[in-house]
């Protein structure tokens, strides 16, 4: 009784759907043409695909580098605010916590007018410099937590059983560690990357900046930015799912609809 009510909805649904088809039949038709002439104007014609592709590589290396060296730079900011010696524990503690408290876009701005403003610079080097210094903030506090994480139990038992430093850090630090980070990264990673749509602030051609050249030129600013959006959702997908499954080697057992 219960499926052949389901049919009958569906079926009575699927009526309505074809009559509102055949009634705006026209309608839709014209809808369609115009989707089509507009994807044409905006991204065929003059190879204006060509921006994004340009845009893209930009996007992409400043992405990969800001993440590559803000990585880099998060771990050593870490660990002087780990060191014993006071003054650059204190120094390291400060940055952080200036940077978290700028906007990226004044920070760009403020390198690229400023600081390097009688430098003769490419401004995609700057846009990797600043990125990479804020997104090393970011970093820094979440090994930090990482660490903090850990019960020190852990180890004092680990040494207990007669496990070596090596093979403490190797079995017991890294993998909770890595477990704690990997989530969190990821979703900042995630984050620099979107941030990189600021870049063509200092005239980096990247994908905003493209789309943006592009509805200038045509006036139209659906498909550019509809195009930019979908790129810029595909590279942070791809992004997680590698970081997924790293994470899920990692924790196989807890990690299963990734």
């Amino acid at each position: 009784m219960k499926n052949k009510t389901k049919f009958i909805k569906f079926f009575f649904i699927l009526f309505l759907i074809i009559i509102v088809i055949v009634i705006s039949k026209d309608v839709i038709i014209d809808f369609l043409i115009n989707v089509r002439n507009s994807f044409n104007r905006t991204i065929i014609l003059e190879k204006r695909y060509i921006l994004f592709l340009n845009g893209l590589k930009s996007t992409i290396l400043i992405s990969f580098l800001a993440i590559i060296f803000g990585t880099l730079l998060g771990f050593i900011l870490f660990l002087l605010q780990k060191s014993k010696i006071k003054i650059l524990s204190k120094f390291s503690y400060m940055i952080v916590r200036f940077l978290q408290g700028v906007p990226v876009t004044v920070l760009l701005l403020t390198f690229y007018f400023g600081i390097f403003g009688n430098i003769n610079i490419a401004p995609i080097v700057v846009a990797i410099i600043v990125f990479s210094i804020y997104f090393s903030a970011y970093v820094s506090e979440i090994i930090k937590g990482a660490f903090l994480s850990i019960n020190r139990t852990q180890i004092d038992s680990a040494y207990a059983l007669g496990f070596t430093k090596l093979q403490t850090v190797r079995y017991i630090i890294i993998p909770q560690v890595l477990s704690y980070i990997i989530p969190v990264y990821k979703n900042e990673s995630v984050s620099i990357i979107k941030s990189t749509s600021i870049a063509g602030y200092i005239s980096v051609m990247e994908l905003t900046k493209a789309s943006d050249i592009i509805r200038n030129r045509t006036y139209e600013a659906f498909f550019p930015l509809i195009f930019t959006a979908f790129i810029y959702f595909i590279i942070c997908y791809i992004f997680c799912k590698i970081l997924d499954l790293v994470y899920k080697k990692i924790n196989p057992k807890v990690v299963k609809n990734l």
